[in-house]
This record gives C-alpha cells, sequence and structure tokens, in this order.
C-alpha cells in the first residue's frame, strides 16, 4: 500500500472533528434500562442532525445516517461550514460499509470528498479483515520534517471515522468505557470513553427531561500528526465530552450534545433532531 497524506485547513478540520475524528456521536448503544427494541437481524435505519457552534456562533449542520442490516451496515455524513460572513465556506461528504465478523466490526471501504474556499480534495480507502489495504489521497502532499512517521503496522486492526460511529451502537451497559483505533486516512489515534457524570438534558418531547449520561472522550495521537501545540493540547485535555440521552422505547442511548474545548476556541454540536426506525417499531423522532 502506498502511504499518501493529505492536509485539509484547521478550520475544517475543527469542524468536522467534532464528529469524525471522535467517531462518534451518530452511534447508538442499548440504554439500560430498556423496553424491547427492533429485533435483532431487522434493518435499523437512524439518522442525525447536529448543529455546530464554535464560540457560541452557529457556523455549521452535520447530518449522520446510520442502516444495519443483519451483519452489513452503512453509514453516510454530510457537513457544511461557513464561517467569517460567508468568506469560509467548506463542505464534506463521508461514506462508510462493512460487516460484523465474529462480534467484531470490519469496514470494507470509505470515501470522503471535501471541497472548501481554498481547498478541495478526496480521500479513499479499501480495508480487509480490520487493516487498509489501500489508500488514495488526493491532493498529495511532502511530508513535513515533524511529523511522526505512519507505519503499515499503524493501519492493522483500526476503523475508519465512520466505522467507529457505527461500533458505538455494540452492545454495552452504558455508552461509555470503550476504546477504539481510528484511522481517517491521515492519521492514526485512539478514542477511549470515560466515564464522567449524569446530567439532566432535554428529551427531544416537547419541554420533558431525562437524566443523559456524559462521557470524557481522551484523544490520544498515536502516527501521522505533526508534534504541534494544537495536536499536544488535544491529547492532554480532559474537556472534551459527549452527553447521550436515552430513547427507552427503542433500547437506545443517542448521543446529544459533543464538546471540544481547542486553543482557538470551543466547538459545540448540539443534536437538532433524530429519527428511529425499524419494524416492529413506531417511528421516533426527537426535535430540539
Amino acid at each position: 500500500m502506498s502511504v499518501q497524506r493529505f492536509r485539509g485547513s484547521r478550520s475544517a478540520a475543527i469542524g468536522f472533528a467534532s464528529l469524525a475524528l471522535l467517531g462518534l456521536p451518530a452511534g447508538f448503544v442499548p440504554s439500560q434500562p430498556a423496553q424491547a427494541g427492533p429485533a435483532k437481524e431487522a434493518p435499523l435505519e437512524i439518522a442525525g442532525k447536529y448543529a455546530i457552534y464554535f464560540n457560541g456562533f452557529d457556523i455549521g449542520t452535520v447530518r449522520i445516517d446510520q442502516r444495519t442490516t443483519g451483519r452489513a451496515y452503512t453509514a453516510s455524513s454530510h457537513v457544511e461550514i461557513s464561517a467569517l460572513l460567508g468568506a469560509f465556506r467548506w463542505k464534506g461528504v463521508t461514506r462508510s460499509a462493512g460487516v460484523l465478523s465474529a462480534g467484531a466490526l470490519e469496514p470494507s471501504g470509505y470515501d470522503f470528498q471535501y471541497e472548501g474556499t481554498s481547498k478541495s480534495g478526496s480521500v479513499r480507502m479499501g480495508f480487509t479483515k480490520g487493516a487498509v489495504t489501500s489508500l488514495t489521497a488526493i491532493p498529495e502532499t511532502i511530508e513535513p520534517a515533524d511529523l511522526v512517521p505512519l507505519k503499515q503496522a499503524h493501519v492493522k486492526s483500526v476503523l475508519d471515522p465512520l466505522s467507529a460511529i457505527v461500533a458505538v451502537s455494540r452492545p454495552a451497559a452504558d455508552p461509555c468505557g470503550r476504546k477504539m483505533a481510528v484511522f481517517d486516512g491521515k492519521q492514526r489515534f485512539d478514542i477511549a470513553l470515560i466515564p464522567a457524570r449524569r446530567e439532566v438534558v432535554p428529551s427531544g418531547r416537547d419541554s420533558a427531561e431525562v437524566e443523559g449520561l456524559v462521557c470524557r472522550v481522551k484523544y490520544t495521537p498515536v502516527a501521522g500528526y505533526r508534534d504541534t501545540g494544537d495536536t499536544r493540547a488535544l491529547a492532554e485535555s480532559n474537556g472534551i465530552e459527549v452527553t447521550f440521552r436515552p430513547i427507552r422505547e427503542a433500547g437506545l442511548w443517542s448521543p446529544y450534545r459533543v464538546t471540544i474545548p481547542t486553543m482557538a476556541g470551543t466547538v459545540t454540536l448540539e443534536a437538532t433532531r433524530f429519527d428511529v426506525s425499524a419494524p416492529g417499531l413506531a417511528e421516533i423522532a426527537l426535535v430540539d
């Protein structure tokens, strides 16, 4: 495999990192306690919409769609960011697919297309048994001298960002206490979810409230990154959090809010709508 690199703008990275880098906010895990959810082999469709805020200013939207049928899954995301009164614009579309094998997720393909004010490009990856076997990134870039080298061993037993989202939907007593190895086509990093606290959040139905779970997110860069102040600050941060809320009739926890402090300010994603659909389950819509 020829390991090629791509670099997006810092602003685009901040926006998409809130979902793809963390690899989890559109995933769902069974809530406890829960009523009977959809049958295990029945198709399950989930659509989540988020608003993106930077230092309190609304700068964009994210939509993530996920479908699982038996052992197969597909996921897609659409991100649009506009800042500085429209002087900066960025949008990205990502698609991923794979299967469940022996209880573990195995991605088969990943495609990321992005277009911004100053740059556009794409990343495509193929996988075999959890290892990246093909990688194409456009445009190609020259590796900086301070880049931590990416080796073949780093791209084995990994998930792409959207497959990591699906991985969060695997059974668990609560959404925290998980660790994932992720490769986004440039950087290999680990994401760990650590229990933090319980917090009251809107239920998405009228003015009712429910008790949610807050997980602290630990980002650990492994390879393919530059050892900059931004990277060190993100790795050392204890302020990255994701808040889940229960959808009890579906037996699910759904991510409600993601908060990421950066050196430039705070990025927040907050759910505006969730839709859940499966045979034998009344369609669920949470609107905030």
